[in-house]
């Protein structure tokens, strides 16, 4: 949820604007220039600042839909990922792990799937592309799925 003091803000710009085309509207021919285009000025000011809080406004809710989409998808996956020693896998039809593993870390903290590389130095440990999280590679190697009957 947006900042309520954005939000006010926002709402407070607003007012002043309105406020100031109602004493325009209604004063008379006789109003000096120089009062004129000071009020002009306020107003101008007043409807600049409405359009910054209500942009932040904007790019706060983004960032909620954005957040929301991850974790619908994140939800939406969570059955069917299992743990296997230090990774997470994708579950076959028995709910077996099979095929590359997935950062622990990644998944339980921040709910997103990132593969395990092999480190360029040490073949035998794997690495998080996201978080450099490094595991053994023993602990997260890759799991074929069985073969099937004939």
């Amino acid at each position: 949820m947006p900042d309520i003091t954005i939000i006010a803000a926002a709402l407070n710009s607003l007012k002043t604007a309105t406020d100031i085309v109602k004493f325009l509207r209604e004063s008379d021919l006789s109003l000096e220039r120089a009062e004129l285009k000071l009020k002009l000025a306020d107003l101008v000011g007043a409807l600049a600042d409405t359009k910054l809080e209500l942009v932040e406004v904007q790019d706060t809710l983004s960032e909620k839909d954005k957040r929301i989409v991850e974790l619908e998808e994140a939800f939406q996956s969570k059955d069917a990922f299992v743990r296997h020693y230090d990774a997470y896998y994708v579950a076959d039809n028995c709910g077996n792990p099979t095929g590359i593993p997935y950062c622990l870390r990644c998944w339980e903290n921040d709910h997103k799937k990132r593969q395990l590389v092999h480190d360029a130095r040490d073949h035998q440990t794997r690495v998080c592309t996201s978080c450099g999280h490094r595991y053994e590679g023993r602990m997260v190697g890759t799991i074929q799925p069985p073969p099937k009957a004939p």
